[in-house]
């Protein structure tokens, strides 16, 4: 009896329909802010830690500069001081005889000493050290090439993110407004329910659809507002990027020929290697100079008192001026060592120079072809979404009318959303294709 009682208890539980919970009201409100690609960027480059970090490492490079520079100049320096001595002296010409005294000793002088020849090292350093400069100067370009290039990625990928927002509203009003009309016709029971919760699972749908772009938007806004060194990496709304322009079209794509020659002159990474290669070529200058002697111009002026000398105290001033010469005709090799070590290291950069220039060829031949292939996908998908656009409004008007069945209307709207998503998809697609090649060829940082 027990079984049976609880066999009808699950047997009305499977049978009582479950009442969905009624989700209260998204707000499904799309952002838009005043933020230009441009002014990103600008933004990007003034703030970014990373360029203010290159830019120390060139004023860091600049005091190098200056410390080669002082090799050229007199070197002038002051000494003054006291010690305590104990002597002990034997004359030779008297061996029997052994002196010993303490006393102490003061000192001063200044003393100056100028390089005047050095195999021409010095110069070949302080021009290794300007180049050096340069090359930082290009590493800090280079670091403001990748940061725009970075910046645009997420500006094009938060104006992606709108889009789908955009597509999704759209889609749940068309859905939600069906809806009411469908809940009127089956009130008046022309209808099936089934026919009208269609629209509001469509309408549900969609706005899940909303929800998943708004959370892309919310996560590549945090990226841009690191990249933008916002406090907190927060973007404010009106910070939030402009809507995508629908008429991209216009931009035209650059040749392959100009865009390479562009990029081998101008491209920062290039450039930084060039003042580089040049840097070791002054070095290896500087290593051979140490094949020459070393002239040097020295004077001063020394003074020295010594106290409690028997029997009388002394005192001694000397001043003095001459020229100093030294060579160091062997030193185990090393000389030799350091002008190979400099050409391997100018090779080797060389090979880098060479790799990094089919690297640039690559990214600016894909880069060009992603621009084609993309620019042809937005122009189909742009007339494609003309059509089911126009479909769907035709099939719209037949199933109010009554002629045409609710699952055409369905296959018509699917066909819009989806034809609506791939013309925006490929639409900033084709907008940062075109960042792409300007960041391949360096043009990216011309504003």
């Amino acid at each position: 009896m027990f079984k049976n009682i609880i066999n009808i208890v699950l047997l009305l539980s499977l049978t009582v329909p479950v009442q969905a919970a009624v989700l209260p009201q998204i707000n499904m409100a799309i952002p838009e802010g005043d933020l230009t690609l441009i002014n990103a960027q600008k933004m990007a480059l003034e703030a970014s830690p990373s360029v203010l970090q290159a830019s120390a490492r060139i004023e860091a490079a600049q005091a190098v500069v200056d410390q080669a520079r002082s090799a050229l100049r007199p070197m002038v320096s002051i000494t003054i001081g006291k010690r305590y001595q104990n002597s002990t002296m034997q004359p030779d010409l008297a061996p029997e005889t052994r002196v010993n005294d303490s006393f102490n000793i003061w000192g001063a002088g200044i003393e100056a000493n100028w390089l005047l020849f050095d195999g021409f090292s010095s110069q070949s350093r302080i021009l290794a050290t300007k180049y050096q400069v340069e090359a930082s100067e290009q590493t800090r370009n280079e670091t403001r090439r990748l940061l725009a290039q970075a910046v645009s990625s997420a500006f094009y990928q938060a104006q992606l993110a709108v889009e789908s927002m955009l597509i999704a509203q759209q889609n749940q009003i068309f859905n939600r407004t069906l809806e009411d009309e469908a809940d009127k016709r089956w009130q008046a029971g022309s209808i099936p329910e089934a026919e009208k919760l269609n629209f509001s699972v469509r309408a549900v749908q969609a706005e899940t659809d909303y929800l998943r772009a708004k959370q892309s938007f919310q996560l590549v806004t945090a990226v841009l507002g690191e990249l933008l060194a916002l406090p907190g990496s927060q973007l404010p709304p009106e910070l939030y990027p402009v809507r995508c322009d629908t008429k991209v079209l216009s931009s035209i794509i650059p040749a392959y020929k100009t865009e390479i020659e562009y990029a081998l002159d101008m491209r920062p990474d290039l450039q930084a290697l060039e003042a580089s290669i040049a840097a070791l070529q002054q070095n290896k200058k500087v290593h051979k100079g140490n094949y020459w002697p070393k002239l040097i111009l020295n004077g001063g002026y020394s003074y020295s008192k010594y106290e409690e000398l028997a029997p009388v105290d002394q005192e001694e001033h000397d001043a003095y001026a001459g020229l100093h010469l030294s060579w160091d005709l062997y030193q185990g090799g090393q000389k030799t060592a350091l002008v190979k070590e400099s050409q391997k290291e100018i090779l080797a950069l060389q090979q880098q120079k060479q790799q990094q220039i089919l690297s640039i060829q690559s990214a600016i031949r894909q880069a060009i072809a992603s621009a084609e292939a993309t620019r042809a996908m937005y122009q189909r998908q742009q007339q494609s979404l003309l059509l089911t656009e126009k479909i769907r409004d035709h099939i719209e008007k037949a199933y109010r009318a009554g002629v045409a069945n609710l699952t055409r209307l369905n296959e018509a709207q699917t066909d819009q959303v989806r034809s609506a998503g791939a013309e925006a998809s490929s639409r900033i697609n084709y907008l940062l294709a075109l960042q792409q090649l300007k960041a391949a060829s360096g043009r990216i940082l011309e504003f």
